[in-house]
């Protein structure tokens, strides 16, 4: 749902971020309600500087329970630098808030129950941000660091399914606090995370392939921009499914694909382009031997 459109950014907040809100101030936690929103905000605010700060145009924020994603019209998953500060940067910036309050509360400047809540939603924020599953920062991160090795269509889809198993052990956690009868708010709120991982996780998932198609426009320019790029050579027999190769594939270097036959000779050498016009043209399940 859109809130507003601020300098041309759209700032949306998710459903599910909508029904904690709601819960909260259901149950007379109305400062809680308003302070978790303005901290998850300003997570996202410090993703979208930094995003602005690599050149990055931003079109969109969504907020989220746990913070968040900045939309950009330029591709930066894949980028292992610049994703990885990117996804640190909100954390960073909890943990700072965070620091800072607890000094003013050690000084004894700041005190009280909104005190209290300020430095532990903060913490909250940080750490479970960190977590390497996706949608998460730390899965961001993760995906970030592992993709150049597994292939970022591989490594998202192993890091969403870890997000979404999460997210069932959340909403179980919240099934057996509501048995118990404690803390009032902590179940509905588990449980509304726990689809929110799920949900998030599918799109993560299904998103992947489109962002790994924006890849190969990405890597076509910069192999004319830059009269160069590095190579991944991966060998596979005349069988295997077209899918399986693509999974390969890394965002910072063009495949070239060895085709071997029975007799491990080499039958003929195909390009990263060759297997996905391939399989958008035949299907995914299309043995690459066959093109």
């Amino acid at each position: 749902m859109e809130l507003l459109k601020i300098y041309g950014v759209s700032l949306r907040i998710h459903p599910t971020f909508l029904v904690v809100l709601v819960i909260y101030g259901v149950l007379g936690l109305v400062a809680q309600a308003l302070l978790v929103f303005g901290l998850v905000f300003c997570h996202e605010l410090a993703h979208l500087l930094t995003a602005k700060a690599y050149g990055f145009r931003v079109v969109g924020l969504e907020l989220f329970p746990f913070g968040g994603a900045a939309y950009c019209d330029d591709l930066f998953e894949g980028r292992k630098f610049e994703e990885s500060i990117m996804a640190l940067a909100g954390p960073a910036l909890n943990l700072l808030l965070l620091f800072g309050a607890q000094v003013l509360r050690w000084q004894g400047v700041w005190t009280g129950e909104l005190a209290e809540d300020f430095v532990r939603f903060n913490f909250w924020l940080a750490t479970f941000n960190l977590v390497p599953v996706l949608p998460l920062d730390g899965g961001r991160v993760a995906r970030a660091l592992f993709a150049e090795n597994f292939g970022f269509v591989r490594t998202t889809k192993f890091l969403a399914w870890a997000g979404k198993w999460l997210g069932l052990l959340l909403a179980l956690y919240g099934i057996i606090l509501w048995g118990t009868g404690k803390f009032a708010e902590g179940p509905l709120t588990f449980i509304v995370l726990g689809g929110f991982f799920w949900l998030a996780g599918n799109k993560e998932i299904s998103s992947a392939h489109i962002i790994f198609i924006r890849q190969l426009t990405r890597k076509k320019e910069d192999l004319l921009k830059k009269g160069l790029m590095r190579s991944l050579w991966v060998t596979v027999h005349k069988d295997t499914p077209l899918v399986r190769i693509v999974e390969e594939f890394t965002p910072d270097r063009y495949a070239m694909i060895s085709l071997a036959n029975n007799e491990m000779g080499l039958d003929k050498i195909l390009t990263e382009t060759d297997v996905v016009e391939g399989m958008l043209r035949e299907g995914i399940r299309f043995p690459v031997g066959k093109l």
